[in-house]
């Protein structure tokens, strides 16, 4: 494979695609899943760069539309409401799968720092993929899985962002045109480094004195429009921090630690790769204040027919009302653009293996960015030559 980096969005359909076992999604150093190719399996048949939906620009094949419908719309179901990030609409079309004998494919926490995809069969379970997870997950297998799902006949609800939502049409093929699958993409700012979450999280076990078992991005408990992010540790701490202070979110939210193809996703775009876009619906008071109490509520997408189809099918498990696409845009420009790449994004993780985040967040987010950043990486490069010196 001889794909750059820049155009590496991690999606793993290149990995799913190999009949020969010869790629595997491992991080690099800066914390991103990159295709590795094992060149004593590899045959050359050329078959992942073909697949690979950066490369070769993946449309949905039901059709997708450039002026989707648009809804502001909640779960009545209070409690998943509450539980989800949002306004919890995902649960909903995800019951309805399940009750409808299929199953339903998203990101869960495999571990304290890592996540993935994982087929949900039973609503039990369903809990584990509620939420945003602010970190780069690893889609394994998935995509395999899911044609093997369609192939025995059983109905499938996939999620993720809109690079694995084309990633999964790529690796299926035709198969792609299965009525039985039906795709959500999350309106995605973009996915940050493995990495940079493993060292902030150690930095919270030092400070707690205990190993970090479970992270819930977008806590509710003061409010869903100044959300906080929960930490939850072996010795029964909580750790709770508002957005606005957490220098793991400032980072993420100024494009500083993200896959550097987010910079420019390919699609982050109308029309949207999925059947049902999902997000929050920022600004909602300005248009639509009937629909907001503070405790979440989505924007909803209809950008393809069997979309539509899905959500009329629980309509009346919803509260929603018709907007239009430019306000959802005018809270959420994410829907139709990339926010670009953080100027001194390539400074900052040379330097994230010397300093604390806390270090790094004071000079690369500080206003007087200029003057410090570049004092910054020359006292980085100064320490770096004077610890090899002393190697000597």
């Amino acid at each position: 494979m001889n794909i750059p980096v820049k155009n590496c969005s991690s999606c793993g359909a290149c990995a799913n695609v190999c009949s020969h076992g010869s790629i595997a999604m491992q991080l690099d150093k800066d914390g991103f899943y990159r295709p590795v190719v094992d060149s004593t399996k590899c045959v050359k048949c050329g078959l992942c760069e073909k697949t690979c939906p950066w490369e070769n620009e993946v449309l949905n094949p039901n059709g997708s539309t450039k002026t989707p419908k648009t809804i502001a719309a909640y779960a009545l179901d209070e409690e998943i409401r509450m539980q989800s990030s949002s306004g919890g609409i995902f649960t909903v079309l995800a019951e309805k799968i399940l009750e409808d004998g299929g199953v339903v494919v998203g990101v869960a926490q495999l571990s304290s720092t890592r996540f993935g995809h994982i087929v949900v069969d039973n609503k039990a379970d369903l809990s584990k993929l509620r939420g945003s997870k602010y970190v780069q997950a690893d889609v394994g297998t998935i995509y395999r899985d899911v044609r093997s799902l369609l192939k025995s006949g059983r109905k499938v609800l996939f999620s993720g962002t809109p690079c694995q939502v084309a990633g999964l049409y790529a690796v299926l093929g035709k198969m792609a045109q299965s009525t039985d699958l039906i795709t959500v993409d999350i309106v995605c700012h973009g996915v940050p480094s493995v990495k940079v979450f493993e060292k902030y999280s150690n930095e919270l076990e030092q400070t707690f004195k205990s190993s970090l078992e479970r992270v819930a991005f977008r806590d509710k408990d003061s409010g869903w429009s100044s959300y906080s992010l929960q930490y939850q540790f072996e010795n029964g701490k909580t750790f709770v921090e508002g957005s606005e202070q957490s220098v793991y979110i400032q980072l993420f939210l100024k494009n500083i630690s993200q896959n550097i193809s987010c910079a420019d996703c390919r699609y982050r775009k109308l029309p949207r790769i999925a059947d049902i876009t999902l997000g929050d619906f920022w600004g909602i008071s300005n248009f639509h204040p009937e629909m907001d109490d503070n405790k979440g509520t989505s924007v909803v997408l209809f950008n393809t027919e069997c979309g539509k189809s899905l959500f009329h099918a629980v309509i009346s498990n919803v509260a929603h009302c018709m907007s239009k696409l430019e306000y959802a845009v005018a809270g959420n420009p994410c829907i139709i653009r990339s926010g670009g790449q953080h100027r001194m994004r390539a400074d900052f993780f040379k330097q994230l293996d010397n300093e604390s985040l806390n270090e790094l967040a004071r000079c690369f987010l500080k206003k007087e960015s200029f003057f410090s950043v570049f004092f910054y990486a020359f006292v980085g490069k100064f320490k770096r030559f004077m610890h090899r010196k002393s190697a000597f």
